[in-house]
């Protein structure tokens, strides 16, 4: 696959280690499915694989935490900068499949290819969707209001578990979602640290969320077998990074979610 050039537009901070990149492809990407992801090429520093935050259609947006040396790296470009891009990577999801009523739970920066889901579910479908967001400190929350479609967002709720602020839910996100209310929803989506979908699939287990897992990725196009995902046969750059509970349960009950 080959790597298309971008264009830096901007680059914001918009909350504590937390970046928004906004590029425009020079050539076509397509038209990608939510979750599907990129590789961004930093050239000359690295090269590092990003969750589609929104695009629409003349503008990619990325939004990522700064964790280590690709991801430095991106956030010290400038307007007019160059860099790659390769995909979009992975399955993705149909938005048709989900039902006239979502679930969003997403923890910490899981929360960035939301926008990107609203929007393609905005214009696909008549569906409502409940957004629950919990982060560890209120630093990690940014407007999120402002980068989605509020039209088919019933309502957004966030937690923290520092607790610090009187206007957000106190506790784990996991922890502040009603259970009586579960049986409305056609549809469960995770997003973010492996002890939080843990939790979603047993804690839900009877309704089969979608998690979105994280991991390495190296090739992007399935050749290289990093990004294999442990007590299955997926590679989560070509049959994910979007799976059933049911898929990759074994594989978040092996994992070390203590950290």
């Amino acid at each position: 696959m080959s790597i298309k050039p971008a264009r830096i537009l901007y680059v914001d901070s918009i909350a504590k280690n937390i970046f928004l990149v906004r590029l425009k492809p020079i050539f076509s990407i397509g038209s990608p499915k939510p979750f599907q992801f990129f590789t961004v090429w930093i050239p000359r520093r690295d090269e590092i694989p990003l969750s589609i935050a929104d695009f629409d259609g003349k503008e990619l947006v990325f939004i990522y935490k700064v964790k280590g040396y690709g991801t430095k790296s991106f956030s010290e470009l400038s307007k007019g900068s160059i860099v790659g891009l390769k995909g979009p990577l992975g399955r993705g999801i149909d938005v048709e499949s989900l039902g006239r009523s979502i679930l969003v739970i997403a923890g910490g920066i899981g929360i960035a290819p939301i926008p990107y889901l609203v929007r393609a579910i905005t214009y696909n479908t008549n569906t409502k969707i409940d957004i629950f967001w919990g982060v560890k400190e209120y630093t990690e929350i940014f407007d999120i209001k402002s980068l989605i479609s509020m039209e088919r967002v019933n309502r957004i709720i966030i937690s923290t578990e520092d607790c610090s602020q009187k206007n957000y839910l106190c506790g784990m996100i996991t922890d502040v979602i009603d259970l009586r209310e579960i049986n409305n929803y056609d549809s469960i989506i995770a997003v973010g640290p492996l002890g939080m979908l843990k939790t979603v699939c047993r804690k839900f287990r009877d309704h089969n969320p979608y998690v979105a897992l994280e991991t390495i990725v190296k090739c992007g196009i399935g050749i290289c077998g990093s990004c294999y995902i442990r007590y299955t046969d997926k590679l989560l750059c070509v049959d994910g990074p979007v799976f059933r509970c049911s898929e990759v349960e074994k594989h978040l009950e092996s994992e070390d979610t203590n950290t």
